[in-house]
């Protein structure tokens, strides 16, 4: 138990070593509810609204099918004909297509597991097993976190758990304190403290100690999220920050920028959007969970727009990484020039390194939706997208204040 409480802060730990060997790469995550970040809605179904018993196959159905064809594909490689070529070719594809079936039938498991587990007083434990990963796929970024959706997890966890206080037994091998802490990441990682803070109470109901660090630092980005939820509404109220619409291959993305905060970034921005920097601009390092990053033009993460910036990292008034947060990727205090990162959850390591300059406020289904790619820019991960970056088409201003943007260059390139 121990173990799987301590192994996100772990992961944490590792990517951001990962990341800092980058030159300038960012470095962390973060997803709020619509009702306080409209920015990270995301209009989908949800995981729970299976389809009737009647319209698809039972779990078992689906993995008996699995199974038979992994039979069918071992036997198949076992009495591969050899000397003879087309033979053979033939012999392969009759595997690939055995193979693509079974990538179809798992991604039918889930949902089976789901009908069957809503469905049952007391689910089978390989469907209570299976239940359990999908919270794990959704919100686990050592699985590469290209399924990252925490809301779903979060819907997922609260059903198990509501199953248990009915009275039913999953399965010897899931306790409540290992579903809940499940639940308190999906929560955590949509800035849904309240949720969060009941799957916390739920786990210490269970005489589980957790690490002091973990209370600790949950309470502590609670402080700073109530912070910032003053702050947006009277930004709300005043209505007047400057705007950015970016046109992606996923989809429209809209940022506000914070210039009360962050005036010398926000004008060097702006600046790099009217002179056209950021069109055609790949997301050339984008980790689901962690962070999408652009504004390079190698896509190796050592470009830049030929001159330095200063951090404005320092302050009381400094904002804090959050969701949909925008910062400027730097390689040491005052590196940031030209490239940024959009977080898709809370990144506190961040928090007085990087520049928080902009929040997206609308277009976050978007940003999840950018293709996966490695720092090197070589590996995707998305089904059907191997190879391509997804990039900003377009960037325009669509509001500023009345006065010149510009940027305050402390180093230039001849």
């Amino acid at each position: 138990m121990m173990l799987m409480l301590y192994r996100n802060v772990l992961l944490l730990a590792i990517t951001i070593a990962m990341v800092s060997c980058l030159p300038l790469v960012a470095q962390e995550n973060f997803a709020p509810p619509p009702t306080s970040n409209p920015g990270s809605a995301v209009n989908k179904t949800s995981l729970l609204e299976s389809r009737s018993k009647d319209d698809s196959l039972t779990f078992a159905e689906v993995l008996e099918q699995y199974n038979q064809n992994e039979i069918a594909i071992t036997r198949l490689f076992s009495s591969s004909p050899i000397g003879f070529p087309k033979r053979q070719i033939e012999h392969m594809a009759k595997i690939d297509l055995l193979k693509e079936k079974n990538r179809q039938l798992k991604s039918q498991l889930d949902e089976a597991a789901l009908l069957s587990f809503q469905q049952s007083a007391n689910p089978s434990p390989r469907v209570c097993q299976t239940v359990f990963n999908i919270i794990s796929k959704k919100i686990d970024l050592s699985r590469s976190g290209s399924n990252f959706d925490p809301e779903s997890a979060l819907e997922v966890a609260k059903l198990m758990l509501t199953k248990i206080d009915q009275g039913s037994e999953l399965s010897a091998t899931l306790r409540q304190e290992d579903i809940a802490y499940q639940g308190f990441l999906a929560a955590n990682a949509t800035e849904n403290y309240s949720d969060a803070e009941v799957m916390l109470k739920r786990i210490e109901d269970q005489k589980v100690a957790l690490r002091s660090a973990i209370r600790n630092e949950f309470n502590d980005s609670v402080s700073k999220w109530n912070r910032e939820q003053e702050i947006r509404q009277r930004e709300a109220d005043s209505n007047d920050l400057p705007r950015v619409t970016f046109e992606t291959s996923e989809g429209e993305i809209i940022v506000e920028l914070f210039e009360n905060e962050a005036p010398k970034t926000v004008g060097n921005f702006i600046h790099l959007v009217e002179n056209k920097f950021y069109d055609q601009m790949n997301f050339f390092l984008v980790l689901p969970g962690r962070l999408a990053q652009t504004g390079c033009k190698n896509d190796r993460g050592t470009g830049d727009a030929g001159y330095k910036i200063p951090c404005e990292t320092e302050g009381d008034n400094i904002r804090h990484h959050f969701s949909g947060t925008l910062s400027m990727a730097n390689s040491g205090v005052d590196t940031g020039g030209s490239q940024f990162f959009i977080s898709y959850q809370r990144n506190k390591n961040f928090d007085g390194k990087k520049t928080v300059f902009g929040r997206v406020i609308s277009g976050m289904d978007a940003v999840r939706r950018l293709n996966r790619i490695t720092g090197t820019g070589s590996l995707t991960m998305n089904p059907g997208k191997q190879g391509n970056y997804s990039k900003i088409l377009t960037a325009t201003v669509s509001r500023k204040r009345d006065h010149d943007y510009l940027p305050t260059k402390i180093t230039e390139k001849n």
